[in-house]
């Protein structure tokens, strides 16, 4: 689901003698390295364009953490991964599953692949996340075209709430046994009712894969344990996996958010890591802000940044980590299962954010800020404040648009 970006405030214990608003001399230390960033026509230019794409094309991954659904972060992103493509970035790491997104691959592969994604989008509502934002399958569809014929999708996240339409049709595309499939035929017609019950209600739960009970998925397992049908049987598992993470997010049991969260981190991690080989490729990841911290982000989380940020640094490689944000203006967010989503207001919420916007240029151009230079003060200059001190670990750059419109859902032409 469309989720908002926050810098939430943790219980870690680095020493600080508490919260407290960051020091002045980190602002100013920000205003005094600020390089403005211009986006013309697809192309980055301006002071710092050029330290961080030599900084980026230099690294082995490349993360940019971001605030979804908004358009010029989208933009963005698009010029960023096209320039690094000649560089040997030609992977690009999203927050699907691996299933849609090996679907999503196939289309990008199509010279209407936009329209392509507009169309999978109607047919399997909610099976995409983020990429049926307009802006979004445009900055696929470019990098597919950038990257060439070594282009990849890797989807690490778990499916998408909306996904068991699809996931059901790809099991009854498989050679399974008539026991099986008759099985399969009536879930699907119980998904098509549930579906239209998650509609009209807006509530995502009463989508099949939460709405179901243990029973109906349980009892499929046993018949689909022949040889033939172990790729349905893979696609069942993804199906379950997914379920569980959100049940536990869903739940109003006290700790199981938590343990959503620690399930969904594993995921990730472990899909990522089947991924890469001994001889691995470069690749650009493209996820929400939290995700693509180096140590601990704001969740009090080991996240995927600093996995890839560690796994760089075991191979004597480097990570870039990159953060970008709309001071202000509005995001497109998620508005009910099968609904269209609504603009929404984008709200400064923490004093890492604040600070950033604080120390952003005023006259409306792009501020990108060197954040590296700062860590070696980091604790003086964070002066108590645990988000300052996590933004200025956590990530190399930061960008700063003074004011983002919101993305536009993808439409059939």
């Amino acid at each position: 689901m469309f989720v908002r970006f926050a810098f939430l405030a943790t219980a870690l214990t680095l020493g600080f003698a508490g919260p407290a608003a960051a020091d002045t001399a980190v602002l100013d230390k920000l205003q005094a390295s600020r390089l403005a960033i211009t986006l013309d026509q697809g192309t980055l230019s301006g002071p710092g364009a050029a330290p961080l794409l030599q900084a980026s094309r230099q690294a082995q991954y490349v993360l940019l953490g971001e605030d979804h659904g908004v358009a010029e972060i989208a933009r963005f992103s698009s010029a960023y991964f096209n320039a690094l493509a000649p560089a040997g970035f030609t992977t690009l790491v999203t927050e699907n599953g691996p299933v849609v997104a090996g679907a999503l691959d196939g289309m990008l592969k199509r010279a209407d692949a936009v329209t392509a994604i507009a169309r999978f989008d109607a047919a399997y509502p909610d099976a995409i996340a983020f990429y049926t934002m307009r802006q979004e399958a445009e900055m696929l569809a470019g990098f597919a075209v950038a990257a060439g014929p070594r282009f990849e999708q890797w989807g690490i996240d778990q499916e998408f709430v909306g996904t068991a339409k699809y996931l059901i049709a790809q099991m009854l595309a498989q050679p399974v046994n008539p026991a099986a499939r008759a099985k399969l035929e009536a879930l699907r017609q119980r998904e098509a009712v549930a579906s239209q019950k998650a509609a009209a209600t807006g509530n995502p739960l009463e989508y099949l894969l939460l709405s179901a009970s243990d029973e109906e998925f349980a009892s499929l397992r046993p018949l689909l344990a022949g040889s033939r049908e172990q790729t349905a049987l893979g696609l069942l598992d993804v199906l379950l996996e997914s379920r569980a993470i959100y049940q536990k997010s869903a739940s109003r049991v006290p700790g199981d958010r938590d343990i959503s969260n620690r399930m969904r981190l594993a995921l990730l991690k472990r899909t990522l890591a089947s991924q890469l080989g001994v001889q691995e490729q470069k690749l650009v990841v493209k996820l929400g802000a939290n995700h693509a911290y180096k140590g601990i982000n704001p969740l009090n989380n080991r996240d995927v940044g600093n996995f890839l940020a560690e796994r760089a640094e075991g191979q004597g490689r480097t990570s870039l980590h990159l953060i970008v944000l709309a001071a202000k203006g509005k995001q497109l967010r998620f508005a009910g299962a099968g609904k269209p989503p609504r603009p929404a207001e984008i709200e400064p919420d923490s004093s890492a954010f604040k600070l950033l916007a604080s120390a952003a240029a005023t006259d409306g151009h792009w501020s990108l800020f060197d954040l590296r230079p700062l860590r070696s003060g980091a604790r003086k200059l964070a002066a108590g404040d645990i988000d300052v001190f996590n933004l200025i670990n956590g990530y190399d750059f930061a960008l700063i648009i003074p004011e983002g419109s919101a993305s536009t859902q993808l439409t059939i032409p």
